[in-house]
Order: C-alpha cells, then structure tokens, then sequence
C-alpha cells in the first residue's frame, strides 16, 4: 500500500487546547458582563445628553448598576432615583386640576432604541476579537 503522506497535527491540538482554557476559564460568562457593561455605559451617556437641565441634578442622578445573572439570563440597570426622573421621562399631567398634559422627553426610550439598532454590529465585532484571542492562543 502506498503512503500518502504526512500531517502535523500539532496547531489543531493547539487550537484545541486554546478553545478549552478559554471555556475552562469562564471567558464566555466574562465576554457577556463586559459586553453588557460597555453597552450599558454607552446607553447612559446618550440619556444624560438627552437629559433636560435646569439645576443639573436630573442628569447627574442617571446610575449604571452592576451586571446580574439570574439563570440564564444577564441584566444590567440604568436608573435615576429622583422622584420626579419618570414624570420627565414618560410625561405628566399638570394644572390645577390636573386637565393638562406635560409631553415626556423620552431620554431614556429613544437611547435605547439607539443602542439596540447598533448592538448587532459591536456584538459582531466583539464576538469576532473574542474569537480572534481564543484561536491565538488565549492567555
């Protein structure tokens, strides 16, 4: 029987080991906070830009929290914990007897619809950097 020749197997096996440190060491679990994390902050800063001032307070109070698990699924909040934050956002009535409408101004609503139209594209990229460093031999 002839020979066909020889393979060097050994940057598979490389490739191999790389792709199991990475999932061994949580850097898909990691992968997602960071993401989660950098989408959120760029979120609050299109909010506060959004943000009406007067004294200031308003856009100063806009608090990013920490990244959460609960089973499956990641959360992260954006939030402002001055009591009159949702009556600017989502609007309110006003007037004596409360006939009148103030219209929101929605910074928050309209940020976030801006931050999901872009999110699949720096998901894409970061998925491909992700993929980059695993395949390079992830330290």
């Amino acid at each position: 029987m002839a020979r066909l020749g020889r393979f060097d197997y050994s940057e598979l096996e490389q490739l191999s080991q790389s792709v199991q440190t990475a999932l061994n060491s949580n850097v898909i679990d990691q992968f997602i906070r960071d993401f989660l994390l950098e989408m959120a902050y760029r979120a609050d800063r299109k909010i506060k830009m959004r943000t009406p001032v007067d004294t200031g307070d308003l856009r100063r109070r806009w608090v990013v929290g920490e990244v959460k698990r609960v089973g499956d699924t990641y959360m992260i909040e954006i939030s402002n914990n001055l009591d009159y934050a949702s009556y600017v956002e989502n609007g309110h009535r006003t007037g004596k007897d409360l006939t009148g409408w103030v219209e929101g101004r929605f910074m928050a609503k309209i940020s976030m619809k801006e931050i999901e139209r872009q999110l699949p594209a720096y998901l894409q990229r970061k998925q491909t950097e992700l993929i980059e460093k695993i395949f390079s031999g992830w330290s």
